[in-house]
């Protein structure tokens, strides 16, 4: 399989400037982006252990101004739901978010404001744009909460309470955090590196001002993106251990492996 082969390729240091004259740019490409997994999976691990919770868009919402709410419905909502008998269409306003108990008229036309929607057996948000998930169910209920609890609550039972509260909400969405938060991840990392080896590619064009026979600027893609494979499982390696550290470790040692293959062998190949 040619992924293996450009995988060996990759190793052999010595004749990477030759072995880029004869790939195939779209299988290259095809490789490039398997080297980009490797590359970014410890932030798509980090992701997964914290179960997408850095997005924080409701637990924000709650710390930074806890809710001064004291009729909400007398229920109590469990990982099975709510009972539907209370979900009537009440809404409670927090900020730039407005939360419902049941199916209320006013949720089709309202732009002001996020919205989150509680019914019997999923929760739904939906953002200023329109746009809308749901959970599959009330799985971050794993502790039940009291609704009448926080009513009543004061002071800081009542920050920790709510806290509880949103941290649960969160919770149910944690399988479509993860979601966005991998494809956010995967998309801007893969973005930043194809801009820098493009550049890259650009940059090593300077030595056919001595070397008229060098290689052209696709075939340098083609040389960057075979370099690339070592940068990219160090990069896993490091990055298991500081996952943020990731990028750089594969930055650092893309830049080096171009400049000392280019130093060394370059000669070589055009002598």
């Amino acid at each position: 399989m040619f992924l293996i082969k450009y995988f060996k390729m990759g190793f052999q240091f010595p004749k990477l400037i030759s072995n880029s004259r004869h790939v195939s740019f779209v299988k290259i490409l095809i490789y490039f982006i398997l080297l980009s997994f490797i590359a970014n999976f410890p932030l798509t691990w980090l992701t997964f252990e914290e179960q997408g919770s850095r997005i924080n868009f409701i637990k924000q919402n709650i710390i930074e101004s806890v809710p001064d709410w004291t009729t909400l419905p007398s229920a109590t909502i469990t990982s099975g739901g709510i009972n539907e008998s209370v979900l009537d269409g009440s809404s409670y306003v927090n900020g730039s978010f407005i939360y419902y108990f049941g199916y209320d008229v006013s949720i089709d036309t309202l732009t002001d404001y996020n919205i989150i929607v509680f019914y019997s057996d999923y929760i739904q948000y939906i953002d200023m744009n329109g746009a809308s998930i749901r959970t599959q169910s009330y799985s971050g209920f794993e502790s039940h909460i009291l609704l009448s609890e926080l009513n009543f609550s004061t002071g800081l039972e009542r920050i920790e309470v709510y806290n509880e509260f949103a941290k649960a909400i969160e919770q149910s969405f944690s399988s479509q955090i993860i979601l966005y938060t991998v494809i956010r991840n995967q998309i801007v990392q893969f973005t930043a590196t194809l801009i820098f080896i493009l550049i890259l590619s650009g940059i090593i064009q300077l030595y056919r001002f001595g070397l008229q026979n060098f290689l052209t600027y696709i075939q340098g893609l083609n040389f960057i993106i075979l370099c690339s494979t070592l940068p990219s499982v160090l990069a896993l390696i490091f990055g298991l251990i500081l996952p943020g550290f990731a990028p750089v470790v594969f930055n650092l040692v893309l830049g080096l492996v171009v400049m000392l293959v280019l130093l060394i062998f370059t000669r070589k190949n055009y002598s």
